[in-house]
């Protein structure tokens, strides 16, 4: 899931940031009978267990993808238990700090497939936002949240015309993927105002 890799941030930011991502393999797993009945058990079990953002349970039904956000390492390991318990033979990508994915495998007896890394920007960097903003923006690795969008809702804070949550909430809204972290998003925004 090499669009969640560039999320930007500290790691002690980065601690409190999981994604997990179901995903039905293109001509192998996807025709199969219960393919899409597994897929909405995967989003239940995710559902069930404190997401911060999550797509849409509508999305669960038509999508070959199921992601969720967590902001703590042991909500993610309960998912990936009841993930291992339930045995649905579909392909799953946890996102976050190396060591911290490597311990929950390690604990829950889970073998890592790969690894993804992220190898950071190339390029005119001086042409992208300043770095507390690509943040924000980058948890949304589809890029649907501009600069432009996180400078707006920073102003409005300032005006005391929305709350610090409401501001989250909006500019989570353009990522369907339910990969973007809203409350990261409060933290980040509360050094930015």
């Amino acid at each position: 899931m090499t669009h969640s890799l560039h999320r930007l941030g500290q790691k002690d930011d980065l601690k409190n940031d999981y994604v997990i991502l179901a995903m039905l393999a293109a001509n192998f797993n996807d025709k199969a009978p219960n393919a899409r009945k597994k897929m909405v058990k995967i989003g239940e079990i995710m559902k069930n267990n404190n997401p911060v953002n999550i797509m849409t349970e509508k999305a669960w039904r038509i999508s070959s993808v199921i992601s969720a956000t967590f902001d703590n390492k042991m909500d993610v390991k309960n998912v990936l238990k009841e993930l291992k318990e339930a045995d649905l033979g579909i392909s799953i990508v946890v996102e976050g700090l190396i060591n911290e994915i490597k311990d929950l495998a390690n604990e829950l007896e889970l073998n890592l497939d790969s690894v993804h890394l992220s190898l950071g920007n190339f390029g005119k960097k001086e042409l992208l936002a300043p770095e507390n903003i690509l943040e924000i923006t980058s948890m949304c690795g589809h890029h649907c949240i501009s600069p432009q969008s996180v400078q707006y809702y920073i102003e409005l804070i300032q005006k005391e015309k929305i709350s610090l949550e409401k501001a989250a909430e909006k500019l989570a809204k353009p990522c369907v993927c339910g990969i973007f972290n809203t409350k990261r998003a409060i933290e980040i925004l509360k050094q930015l105002i």
